[in-house]
């Protein structure tokens, strides 16, 4: 259902209301009330997610699920910068978000979504926003597949939702399945298919049933893990690995092979130095861990711990830089005299026998504040505490 004028009016006369109290109230007559709240929650949610949708007022949403599912202007923007070229199409297309993005970048694509309600919102939101490259199908991947022809690039962002709502995390419970098609896939994709697929995915175990990839990227935003992109291509090339973490102010982009990591042999810390690093969400999700010492003139605190330290400022280490206050054992007397000297901070903790609860409960310290207390191992397996303040 597209808008009608005085559902639009109402939409934008209460745009940034609370829709549950809005709902407790009579609709004005000749106003879908169910369908005016939709837009209302869609557009308040776009306003952070997708601020190229929020800013044309004749923008249609679609239900909460959809709006939860479809990837932000941030990471559809990092994903159509990866790929170009004559034709593509998107097989799941969704709220089209993905879609709209690779338009600016090929010359034809297709937009394919079974649910003829949100194909039909979709194809209108391109026309408003002056897409007019992309054709709509309102088919099934498996019923479009054998009408569309070859295509430069497919892009598949199969649900992670079982038929009763259930977040799904394995390939074989996503929808559509791309392992039983991807054959196909590559058969009629001249240079290859981009997978979104989910954070919480396996790596090892989706390359294992993916053996045709040859790049795979974690996209993080402002430090949370958001997608896996898994690029296919029908010859064999050297596997890489991109971990990037898009922040508001600029993308920090780490870039690695398997073979590389796993030759690094490490540089390991003696001590905490006067500096101290923690990877963005998309490296610890990709691993790289060695490779970073190699890469940066930094140290690795201990084997398993993913942290690193150094004697001076590195500016462009890809994520957090801390100044390092003070580094003391962990022992009783620690406990009793930190939460005195420090009343109050951020605790946290990286290859630590306690979690960061109950780190901060022994410890006796309030939540917030500038300040970082950080438990963590270093070598020969020695438990200390770090104060350290954020720089980055």
């Amino acid at each position: 259902m597209l808008y009608d004028e005085q559902t639009r009016q109402y939409v934008l006369a209460h745009a940034d209301e609370d829709v549950a109290r809005l709902a407790l109230q009579p609709a004005p007559a000749g106003v879908n009330l169910p369908f005016a709240l939709q837009q209302i929650k869609g557009r308040q949610k776009a306003q952070d997610k997708l601020p190229d949708f929020y800013v044309c007022q004749e923008i249609v949403y679609p239900p909460t699920v959809n709006m939860e599912q479809c990837s932000s202007t941030a990471t559809a923007r990092y994903k159509a910068s990866l790929i170009a070229g004559g034709t593509f199409a998107d097989l799941s297309g969704g709220f089209g978000v993905d879609t709209i993005q690779f338009a600016s970048r090929f010359d034809k694509g297709w937009y394919v979504e079974p649910n003829a309600e949100l194909a039909q919102m979709v194809h209108h939101n391109m026309g408003v926003m002056g897409i007019q490259n992309v054709g709509v199908l309102t088919k099934t991947m498996e019923e479009a597949l054998p009408e569309l022809g070859p295509v430069d690039w497919f892009y598949v962002d199969p649900s992670r939702r079982d038929t009763h709502g259930r977040r799904v995390v394995s390939l074989s419970e996503c929808v559509p399945d791309v392992v039983a098609n991807k054959s196909l896939l590559l058969e009629k994709a001249s240079k290859g298919i981009m997978l979104k697929l989910s954070p919480m995915l396996d790596i090892r175990e989706a390359l294992r049933q993916l053996p045709e990839t040859t790049a795979v990227q974690v996209v993080a935003v402002e430090g949370e893990c958001k997608e896996l992109l898994f690029i296919l291509a029908k010859e064999a090339q050297p596997l890489t690995f991109t971990a990037v973490n898009i922040g508001k102010r600029e993308t920090q982009p780490f870039c690695f092979t398997p073979e590389e990591e796993a030759q690094t042999v490490p540089t390991l810390a003696d001590s905490v130095g006067p500096y101290l690093y923690e990877p963005h969400a998309a490296i610890m999700k990709a691993g790289g861990y060695k490779t970073l010492t190699r890469r940066y003139p930094v140290r690795k605190l201990a084997p398993s711990t993913h942290l690193y330290t150094s004697d001076e400022a590195v500016p462009d280490f890809p994520g957090r830089i801390f100044k390092v206050v003070q580094t003391m054992p962990f022992h009783k007397h620690t406990i009793k005299t930190l939460a005195a000297e420090i009343p109050q901070a951020n605790v946290a903790v990286r290859n630590f026998p306690l979690s960061a609860e109950e780190l901060r409960n022994r410890l006796k310290i309030r939540d917030g504040g500038q300040m970082f207390v950080i438990g963590t191992t270093l070598g020969k397996e020695e438990k200390v505490i770090i104060v350290a303040e954020v720089m980055r």
